[in-house]
């Protein structure tokens, strides 16, 4: 028995894997080709993918759900209508990055026939197209979500489960499957199950735990508060080793980018040793300047999904060799929910020199008045503090922050991880130095 949604579970990901590349094909036969606003039907194939084109034709009438192409990041100059466009590799080689850009998720990829729309080779979403410029990618939006206050009393046939998650990555599992059309997340468990069953608002409930389900809505009828689960946010702070790894050792960098694009992938990221913070915007494709940057450290933002307010900076008083030490913020408020909050950053002194002292005491002094400054300016609103602090877990400095109502999410070394009690954390680790002498670190944060 317990083989049996399995088994459907990859039944299903064989068969969408089929659709996906007849889709492809019959799109290249059948659909008009606009390069620089000129279109013009393309020459007739064979009575296969003439069929094979009549019924994507179908199918994309149903699901065209994507964003003008207009608003497509990097296009190559080619729409292939369906949600299809050939879009540079420069930034993005793999079309689920792509897609996710700008809010949407791919339902196709491939590589381009001589920058047309037509298909040389079917890829699947998540696999790396390389060795070209173009590569051709069907986006659709993600999907929206309505929470109900508990479980559906009727599940319907679950399509798999998934361990360790997270709302959001419950809701991206949904997205990938054919089938699903709901899920149950327990966040006690971190886990939730995929079902096919549609539900609505009217669906009757049965109270288990702190598991709810979630069903696929039009986008209009979901709160813009958001759904039950709450806002969550992809957190990390990462120390870039800008002298060693972009400047002395350049080719270092190329690994520190493509993890913070293609791994970490944040929502809001704290950086030190950043010179250059349009540099990484830039490289990325991902991320926006939203703080301002003293002493090489802000914080940046996915592109897109904040509204950014009330930037700032401040001395913390704890000069060591390295001149003054800062912290620096900026009010976010996500877009989709409405849910506002405050990231700060910063990082602390190491070394001395001359008159410059820096020790555990003047680092103990600066946590004292960066504190002070996130009660002056943030007051009782939800706070998040990334930063490389220079000290390590059993300092009076970082003790500072838990001493005074805020909870530790994370600590690798000197780098650090803080939120205020309006948040629950869902999941926290290290990743990869990736070119740097810094493991970066992340947590998952909901807000309540």
């Amino acid at each position: 028995p317990e083989e049996a949604p399995r088994s459907a579970f990859l039944k299903s990901q064989a068969m969408r894997a089929m659709r996906a590349s007849f889709l492809l094909a019959a799109l290249a036969s059948a659909q008009e080709v606009c390069r620089d606003g000129t279109c013009k039907k393309p020459n007739s194939g064979n009575t296969l993918l003439q069929f094979g084109a009549r019924t994507a034709h179908l199918a994309v009438a149903v699901r065209e759900s994507c964003a003008a192409f207009g608003e497509w990041p990097q296009l190559d100059g080619v729409s292939c209508g369906g949600c299809q466009a050939l879009v540079e590799t420069a930034t993005y080689n793999r079309c689920d990055e792509y897609c996710e850009s700008f809010g949407h998720r791919c339902v196709a990829a491939a590589e381009e026939l001589d920058e047309t729309c037509q298909v040389k080779e079917t890829f699947g979403c998540d696999e790396a197209i390389l060795g070209t410029s173009d590569m051709l990618c069907t986006c659709e939006r993600q999907a929206c979500y309505a929470g109900l206050g508990g479980v559906a009393e009727e599940e319907g046939e679950e399509l798999g489960a998934l361990a360790e998650a997270s709302a959001g990555k419950c809701k991206k599992a949904c997205d990938d499957e054919e089938e699903c059309e709901s899920f149950t997340y327990c966040p006690s468990w971190k886990k939730c199950f995929l079902k096919d069953k549609s539900l609505t608002s009217a669906t009757p409930i049965k109270i288990n735990k702190d598991c709810k389900s979630f069903y696929k809505a039009k986008c209009e009828d979901v709160p813009t508060t958001g759904t039950k689960e709450g806002f969550v946010l992809k957190l990390v702070s990462y120390n870039l080793y800008w002298w060693n790894a972009f400047d002395q050792k350049s080719w270092k960098s190329d690994g520190v980018i493509k993890n913070i694009r293609n791994t970490l992938r944040p929502d809001s990221i704290g950086l030190q040793e950043c010179d250059e913070p349009g540099q990484i915007a830039r490289r990325t494709g991902t991320l926006e300047r939203a703080s301002e940057f003293q002493g090489a450290q802000g914080v940046m933002v996915k592109k897109g999904i904040f509204t950014k307010s009330q930037s700032g900076s401040r001395d913390l008083q704890a000069t060591g060799k390295w001149g003054p030490r800062y912290t620096t913020w900026v009010k976010l408020t996500d877009k989709a929910s409405g849910k506002s909050f405050w990231h700060f950053n910063t990082h602390w002194c190491v070394h001395s020199q001359g008159n410059r002292i820096c020790n555990e005491e003047v680092r103990y002094g600066g946590a004292k008045n960066m504190l002070a400054t996130i009660q002056e300016i943030a007051k009782d609103d939800p706070v998040v503090i990334t930063g490389d602090f220079n000290a390590e877990r059993n300092e009076k400095g970082p003790n500072h922050f838990l001493d005074n109502g805020f909870k530790l999410a994370v600590n690798s070394w000197v780098d650090f991880i803080f939120y205020s009690p309006h948040w629950e954390l869902l999941s926290q680790g290290k990743g990869s130095m990736a070119g740097s002498d810094h493991h970066p670190v992340f947590a998952e944060l909901r807000l309540k």
